[in-house]
């Protein structure tokens, strides 16, 4: 209220006008704090009334400015938790909203600089990782992946150079993208492997499960499972067809040496990066030959004996290097 203090004591002392009654009947029948103070008054004076030696009596004026100045502090309560109330319904939102943003820059780092992480696997070796969000990828030979150290909230993105299978935790809110020299894979929980390496001009994507989507610049094309894409960096050229076995392109993970119709240049490059060895062209012809062959990796010379059983090139290794002849 605004009623004045003099005005309360007296119309509680009953030495009021009956303006002045009018006016603190007012508030009490019309504020929340002069009908919630009412209650208050009435309770407490029925306690009073009943303990104290003036009951039945009318106040004096030292219990009227008592009891006011009790109303007084009940109001001034109230009034003070009216205020933290709505201080708390301006500031409890933004503390809310400001605990979640930590948390989630916690979990995604969506509000700072993404870091990352480049992993290289030399030549003669092979590896095989755990992503934070399950995915699970093996690495070729001579390969180069670089991811970040948490994902984003709205995708999960790496970048590829050379030959990788992923099996990619399924997630359709935060597809799965791997980018290879200006190409992308994009998809929201599969199996597939890419042959991306920067020496060769094809890149290879093959569809195991699930489905897959592969752009290049402007365009993009779906696959299904079974399904082979090459994409020719050179001339732009794509072709998508099915496969048989479309699980043999991934025999590498398994430690087998898959090859099908291979060209020998290709074969060389295959087995330079799994033995880390060098090979030496003395015969340019012995290029004209391509090779058809699935056998487990053992040592090299076991693999070039192999192959020489099935087209008449020669191979001479001799420390870190294969001479190659007719």
């Amino acid at each position: 209220m605004s009623a004045d203090r003099n005005i309360l004591n007296r119309v509680i002392g009953e030495v009021s006008t009956k303006e002045e009654a009018q006016e603190v009947v007012e508030w009490f029948s019309t504020t929340i704090e002069g009908q919630q103070h009412l209650a208050d008054l009435l309770d407490k004076d029925a306690y009073l009334m009943e303990n104290d030696s003036f009951a039945g009596k009318s106040f004096t004026p030292v219990q009227s400015d008592k009891l006011f100045r009790k109303i007084d502090r009940e109001i001034s309560k109230n009034n003070f938790r009216r205020f933290i109330l709505r201080v708390a319904a301006v500031f409890i939102p933004l503390l809310l909203v400001s605990l979640l943003a930590l948390y989630f820059n916690s979990q995604t780092s969506i509000f700072e600089g993404v870091k990352y992480t480049e992993l290289y696997i030399p030549n003669g070796e092979d590896a095989r990782i755990f992503f934070q969000d399950g995915t699970e990828v093996y690495l070729n030979s001579g390969t180069r992946i670089r991811y970040p150290d948490r994902f984003g909230l709205r995708q999960r993105e790496v970048f590829l150079d050379g030959e990788a299978y992923f099996n990619v935790a399924t997630n359709s809110k935060r597809p799965f993208i791997v980018n290879a020299h200006n190409t992308s894979i994009k998809v929201t929980g599969t199996s597939f492997n890419v042959n991306a390496y920067s020496e060769s001009e094809i890149i290879k994507v093959v569809l195991d499960e699930g489905k897959t989507s592969f752009q290049v610049q402007s365009n993009i094309y779906s696959m299904s499972p079974g399904q082979q894409l090459e994409y020719n960096r050179t001339t732009g050229r794509t072709l998508l067809y099915n496969l048989s076995k479309p699980s043999n392109a991934s025999l590498w993970k398994s430690n087998m040496l898959y090859l099908y119709d291979t060209p020998l240049a290709e074969v060389i490059k295959m087995l330079e990066r799994k033995y880390d060895v060098q090979f030496h062209l003395q015969a340019p012809d012995a290029l004209n030959y391509t090779y058809t062959l699935t056998t487990k990796h053992s040592g090299i010379e076991s693999i070039l004996a192999e192959l020489q059983k099935i087209a008449p090139v020669r191979f001479e290794y001799k420390g870190e290097n294969v001479f190659v002849t007719l």
